[in-house]
């Protein structure tokens, strides 16, 4: 019974979730800062969700993975709808492991439902970058596709549509985006598509076209063509990729990317104007390699970190060596609604060598079901110590340094505005193409 939404704007993810004001919790041994505390609380207020009949998980001690996966079948059994449905197919999404160990075949509790769903979202975008005085205005149609292909195994595909334009809100025009060599437009272009599954017990493999999930995309966020695996023992998780890379040449190190210089003044990318058959980018075909490995642990309700190492083989930019990168990651919630995250990353090709980003996190992610949050953080993002970070987006890149704000606000369900601020320079400012410090990034969404 899994229901996913991944949303990428300029190459981010997307979780679909119901806005739902959080219940008293009848059960006294779920604590508020549990991550399913809304869920738990909002399925025992409309009756789906039941404990043991003393209103509790047995006696006073936090709730496990093996308990929740008992309610939520439980719920599962009650044919829930609406927003209680939503929530119960979340809880077996992330209890699944658990439902299959008690006997409860996810698949057998879908039976009546159609094997194929289509979820996405609707964006409305203005930005602007640090090296350009006039603002992007740009409609995206972002399309998710999810199949069971068997009890275990499912495909997801992701189809994204843009129209963009720097003359005004509702002047938008088809155009294309540079892949290497290629020149691809960027309407119904494919984004995602991998199939996923357990290769064997505590594992999960990703095969296709996908973004890995390491350290939460801090230092190899690039989609790459190849195969991730993820394997749990307990509150740790290994995780494994590798593949070669599927992003947009004005992403990756390259002359169309602004401050995103890589070992000194190379990119990833050579420019060569028009190439051979008319090429209409003007770069040659490299073959960009990534792999990358991680140890997460999650130590506490409120605490989890990662160690991390990467690995980039990019010709241009570094000939026969290759980028090494050693990551370090972590999630700490100080109060039921404030967070701190961030991450260090340490490259080996003595240039900018060195990334890291911090910030403060109220109310979580925009996707949760709160009604607005925001964040609030500071940033150095060396060219030489990331291969593509999550934590920039469409009117940043890396190469630059300086702070980050961001707003957001729910409208009403599933309608909510994103607001983000950087504001900062280039590291090495002979790449900076103008005098402008400040860009922003703003997206009306419409979740479906």
């Amino acid at each position: 019974m899994q229901k996913k939404c991944f949303l990428t704007m300029l190459a981010l993810g997307m979780g679909l979730t119901a806005n739902c004001s959080a219940a008293a919790s009848p059960f006294a041994d779920v604590p508020a800062d549990h991550w399913a505390y809304d869920a738990v609380a909002q399925l025992a207020e409309d009756g789906i969700l039941e404990g043991y009949g003393d209103k509790s998980f047995r006696g006073n001690r936090q709730i496990t993975r093996y308990e929740m996966a008992q309610m939520v079948a439980r719920a599962c059994a009650k044919n829930s709808s609406g927003e209680d449905k939503i929530l119960v197919d979340k809880l077996t999404a992330e209890f699944r492991a658990e439902l299959e160990n008690l006997g409860v075949k996810v698949a057998d509790l879908e039976r009546n439902a159609d094997r194929v769903k289509w979820s996405g979202v609707f964006a409305q975008k203005a930005m602007k970058g640090n090296s350009d005085e006039h603002t992007w205005w740009e409609k995206e149609l972002f399309l998710n596709v999810d199949a069971a292909v068997n009890d275990s195994w499912n495909v997801h595909a992701g189809i994204d549509t843009k129209w963009g334009s720097n003359e005004g809100w509702n002047s938008e025009t088809e155009f294309s985006d540079a892949y290497g060599a290629s020149n691809v437009k960027v309407s119904s272009m494919l984004y995602q598509l991998y199939a996923k599954g357990p290769l064997f017990k505590g594992s999960t493999a990703t095969i296709g076209l996908f973004t890995p999930g390491l350290q939460e995309g801090f230092v190899g966020n690039a989609r790459t063509k190849g195969m991730e695996l993820d394997y749990r023992i307990g509150k740790t998780t290994l995780k494994a990729y590798g593949g070669n890379l599927h992003e947009k040449v004005s992403d990756m190190s390259s002359a169309w990317s602004d401050a995103f210089r890589r070992h000194g003044d190379r990119g990833d990318f050579e420019y060569v104007g028009t190439g051979a058959g008319g090429t209409e980018t003007g770069f040659r075909n490299q073959r960009l390699r990534a792999w990358g490995l991680s140890v997460e642990h999650q130590f506490t309700e409120r605490t989890t970190a990662g160690l991390g190492y990467y690995n980039l083989h990019s010709p241009v930019a570094y000939g026969e060596n290759h980028l090494g990168i050693v990551a370090a990651n972590l999630r700490q919630r100080l109060t039921d609604n404030w967070e701190l995250t961030g991450f260090y990353a340490h490259g080996n090709q003595h240039y900018q060598n060195k990334a890291y980003d911090v910030q403060f996190i109220y109310n979580g992610s925009p996707w949760g079901n709160k009604k607005f949050g925001g964040s609030l953080g500071c940033r150095y993002l060396g060219s030489d110590a990331l291969i593509m970070s999550s934590v920039v987006h469409g009117s940043e890149k890396t190469g630059r340094k300086g702070w980050e704000a961001s707003l957001w606000y729910h409208f009403t369900k599933n309608i909510q505005i994103q607001g983000y601020l950087f504001n900062g320079t280039a590291i090495n400012k002979t790449y900076d193409k103008g005098a402008h410090r400040t860009a922003y990034f703003t997206s009306l969404l419409f979740s479906f």
